[in-house]
């Protein structure tokens, strides 16, 4: 599990939210049913690729002996233009390991470039449990206008600190896209190792000899409530999301209301009073999970030994 951490901060007023009850789950298996599990976002400018299509299976299910996979043979998967009305048939792209993440749906021609500004639907029929399922969902598009403007440093030493003592910190403008006011990030240490791990970082906690450095390695935040007109906001990527002497690819994205409502609930699924509730998954019929899009732009920057 990586260590989720928001390091974006943007002028607002936070909540400090207690829970007032003690959330009960009674688990049976009456209470299962069969759902297709939906993973998949349109990138502007770029074919469709990686749509992640799965199910869900009960708690007492015996996963070794359970195919997370629906059966290819019995699975369809297609993207919609709504505007053109033309549908594009995605095949399964075949993968010769057992890695979760290489089992997914693209479209391979060139005919289907995804459009800023325009509206897409994802369709599923899939057969789970001898259960026919269909599932589908909606996006569109953010208009175009996104992208990162300039950051402050290509690179650092870490926790450098300026002639006046003050710590350094990398600093990005971007473009906002007008009518969006959630945006995504993501920073990946490109060559991570527990040889460029950062030991020294006075955020790090756990015992060195019983660590995992992969824990690390990926870490995301957003911006969100930013003005929906077009304009320049800017943002700090701090410190404490910096655990290695390596370089970093920074993603930046303006995202769809689908992700962004995703993104907000589905680490907080647990009411005041103790009830539980699902994350918002916009996803009509048999299904659960996300289905989004964005525009993204890239950078990297560089963090140096002392």
């Amino acid at each position: 599990m990586k260590k989720i951490l928001v390091f974006f901060y943007f002028p607002a007023l936070l909540f400090l939210i207690f829970s007032c009850g003690e959330g009960v789950v009674e688990v049976t298996s009456e209470s299962y049913e069969p759902k297709l599990a939906i993973e998949g976002f349109l990138i502007a400018n770029q074919k469709v690729d990686k749509i992640r299509i799965s199910r869900n299976f009960p708690l007492d299910a015996n996963l070794s002996r359970t195919n997370l996979i629906p059966d290819v043979n019995k699975t369809s998967v297609t993207i919609t233009d709504v505007a053109e009305d033309k549908t594009y048939n995605l095949t399964f792209h075949v993968t010769l390991d057992n890695l979760f993440e290489n089992y997914y749906w693209q479209y391979n021609n060139s005919d289907l470039i995804i459009q800023p500004g325009k509206t897409y639907r994802l369709d599923v029929a899939a057969q789970i449990d001898g259960k026919f399922l269909n599932a589908s969902s909606t996006t569109v598009v953010p208009n175009s206008g996104f992208s990162i403007a300039h950051y402050n440093y290509n690179r650092l030493t870490f926790r450098e600190k300026d002639t006046y003592g003050n710590l350094k910190q990398f600093e990005f403008t971007f473009n906002r896209t007008p009518g969006v006011s959630f945006y995504f990030a993501s920073a990946r240490a490109i060559n991570p190792s527990e040889d460029n791990f950062i030991f020294e970082n006075p955020f790090f906690a756990e015992d060195p000899d019983d660590f995992h450095f992969k824990d690390y390695d990926y870490q995301y935040g957003w911006i969100q409530d930013t003005p929906l007109d077009a304009g320049q906001t800017t943002f700090t990527l701090f410190w404490a999301n910096l655990w290695f002497y390596d370089r970093y690819e920074l993603i930046l994205y303006a995202t769809d209301d689908n992700y962004r409502e995703f993104i907000q609930t589905y680490n907080d699924v647990q009411e005041q009073d103790g009830n539980f509730h699902e994350a918002k998954f916009n996803i009509d019929g048999d299904g659960i999970g996300v289905f989004g899009s964005m525009i993204a732009d890239t950078v990297y920057i560089e963090v140096l030994r002392n």
